[in-house]
């Protein structure tokens, strides 16, 4: 049995996804207790729910989930030889890098330029609320950088074992 230590960067992304599902699943059963059993709708719950779910899949997705647990057209890939599942992952880890570096600036723009706007119940400024579109590029990036760096190395069976998910296996 093999124990490993999650770095404190991972534990801090996995708490900080714990707890922001957890106050959206709170704030939706206050929400909809207050409509349905006291006949009292609180609008802003709605947009709070709506505004920290989306903060809350997008992080998730760039700081917590596994390569293996998103969703993914795989058919081709599954099917592939191991060194041509690395010549595929090599090409479109590369390919993702260059149009996700290429969409950033402008992103970050359009985010920056939302100063002006507000939500509707709680009146937070839009590019507050869409912050978390430039950080989950930057963080899948990163991510897509790191996965290059170790499929170029000599240890690229380890990578390609993350992105099919057979590292679970040998971790177990």
């Amino acid at each position: 049995m093999q124990t490993t230590v999650l770095p404190w960067y991972k534990r801090l992304a996995e708490a900080v996804s714990t707890l922001s599902l957890g106050v959206v699943f709170v704030l939706f059963i206050y929400g909809v207790a207050m409509r349905y059993l006291f006949n009292r709708p609180i609008s802003w719950t709605d947009e709070a729910v709506t505004v920290l779910a989306v903060w809350s899949v997008l992080w998730t997705g760039a700081f917590v989930l596994r390569w293996s647990e998103h969703i993914s057209f795989d058919i081709v890939f599954v099917n592939l030889a191991p060194k041509r599942q690395r010549l595929m992952l090599l090409i479109g880890n590369a390919a993702f890098v260059v149009l996700m570096l290429a969409a950033l600036p402008g992103m970050v723009d359009y985010t920056l330029f939302l100063w002006r706007e507000k939500t509707d119940m709680l009146e937070m400024r839009l590019d507050f609320v869409y912050a978390i579109f430039p950080i989950f590029f930057i963080g899948i990036v990163v991510r897509q950088l790191l996965s290059l760096w170790r499929l170029m190395s000599p240890r690229w069976p380890a990578e390609l074992a993350r992105w099919t998910g057979d590292d679970r296996e040998q971790a177990s």
